[in-house]
């Protein structure tokens, strides 16, 4: 069984990360004005490819530097330690009670390296800090393997929103922090164990 109040999930993520390679950086509003290119090119390269499947076009400077309630709080970016190259970002903010998840992008090379979960775990926690109980966003309805991905970390589908393209889903972020912890601990076995 575990004692989940024992665990300092900020360390558990920072450790994690280091251990291959990476760092998770908050996506505050100077960290976007001082990469505002590269992280523009690094979104619209992955809107692009994706973008026959849901309809993505590229994103203008403002959808990068709008300041929605308290999104420099709440969105990270994964980067390399050693080079800095940008491999996985994500954009929250408050929606009334919950953190909504606006959207999440992860490149290519990077992907299936757990760096989706180790951010939830990033953001969840953030969250619990922040006294925000719940954790909601809209997802592609055709993105199986992110859908899925979401259920295994406890989200549940609420509805099928916008002209139903969009899946709403909603979850508990202290039960959807400690169903990652776990995930990431069976399937990977050098994990740190806290």
């Amino acid at each position: 069984m575990n004692d989940f109040n024992q665990i300092n999930f900020h360390d558990f993520v920072d450790k994690e990360l280091s251990l291959r390679g990476f760092a998770i950086k908050l996506t505050s509003e100077y960290y976007i004005n001082n990469r505002l290119p590269e992280i523009m090119n690094f979104v619209n390269t992955i809107r692009e490819e994706h973008g026959a499947v849901y309809g993505w076009k590229a994103e203008s400077e403002a959808y990068f530097t709008n300041g929605l309630n308290r999104k420099w709080d709440f969105s990270f970016a994964i980067e390399r330690i050693n080079t800095r190259e940008l491999c996985f970002i994500s954009f929250s903010s408050v929606y009334g009670d919950n953190i909504h998840i606006h959207c999440s992008y992860a490149n290519a090379k990077y992907r299936n390296m757990g760096l989706a979960k180790l951010h939830m775990i990033k953001l969840c926690q953030t969250a619990i800090d922040a006294g925000f109980t719940h954790l909601e966003g809209y997802w592609p309805k055709h993105n199986n393997g992110s859908i899925i991905l979401h259920l295994r970390m406890g989200w549940q589908i609420e509805d099928l929103r916008k002209e139903g393209n969009h899946l709403f889903i909603i979850g508990v972020s202290l039960k959807i922090r400690n169903q990652v912890y776990l995930m990431l601990r069976t399937e990977n076995t050098t994990i740190l164990q806290i």
